[in-house]
């Protein structure tokens, strides 16, 4: 029986352990029945590691440190989910989720080669990737003013920093890792500007969809758009077509 790479995901700031499942539940269900991923393929990352660099139950304040300390914490938590599953590894994030498996895949690449040969795709939706300027974020909670809101609204008026990003996206893509983004066009939280980095070749690596405001959600949730990407089945067709199949052929 093959063996299946791992999926592994993480949802943004102000969030907790198992959010991710909540967040990912459409497409999670999606890749089990359009791309053979069994429930077992889904991991969850986490912003809170073990000495030994095991995903750890995390709560909102976890997700809230300074940016450079959650990216170690879960570049860490990748380490060790590639330790114990031996396999291809394909990273899913949403919002500041995205952000910092970014950020941590492109350091780990950079430290340690052996990385391309592991590492099949990072997609990201609705991630401030080029930072943010955290206009209307008051209406989303206390989180967003925490140390990492100040990092992103940081790297959002700092030219080097979004440049740098840009740089870490190209490596990436040179080396044979899929990097695709997406935003929703009509996200007051994290604009398209902010969460798009397109490929500098033939094959499309930014995509702008307009999801559907989803029915019986939050008010505040309803008015900013930001939590509509995941639960688009466009964006869970693009979502696959990112990753592939579990069981490739040949």
């Amino acid at each position: 029986m093959a063996v299946h790479p791992r999926i592994v995901c993480l949802a943004g700031a102000g969030s907790r352990s198992g959010r991710a499942w909540e967040i990912f539940d459409g497409i999670i269900r999606y890749l089990t029945v359009a791309g053979g991923f069994d429930r077992a393929d889904f991991v969850e990352a986490s912003y809170r590691v073990s000495s030994a660099g095991e995903p750890l139950p995390y709560g909102e304040s976890d997700s809230t440190v300074p940016l450079a300390v959650a990216t170690g914490a879960v570049a860490r938590s990748l380490e060790w989910i590639r330790r114990a599953a031996g396999t291809k590894l394909h990273l899913l994030g949403w919002s500041l989720g995205g952000v910092v498996l970014f950020d941590a895949a492109a350091e780990l690449v950079r430290s340690d080669p052996s990385w391309v040969r592991d590492l099949g795709s990072i997609v990201t939706l609705a991630s401030p990737l080029l930072g943010t300027d955290l206009d209307g974020i008051d209406l989303v909670g206390e989180f967003a003013v925490g140390p990492v809101g100040g990092d992103l609204a940081r790297r959002a008026a700092d030219p080097a920093q979004k440049d740098q990003v840009r740089a870490r996206a190209r490596a990436l893509r040179e080396s044979g890792i899929r990097v695709v983004t997406l935003a929703a066009e009509d996200d007051a939280v994290v604009t398209p500007e902010d969460a798009l980095l397109p490929a500098e070749g033939s094959e499309p690596g930014a995509f702008i969809l307009r999801p559907r405001r989803r029915n019986g959600a939050p008010y505040v949730e309803s008015i900013l758009g930001h939590w509509d990407l995941p639960y688009d089945p466009i964006c869970w067709r693009h979502v696959l077509a990112a990753i592939g199949p579990a069981e490739r052929p040949g």
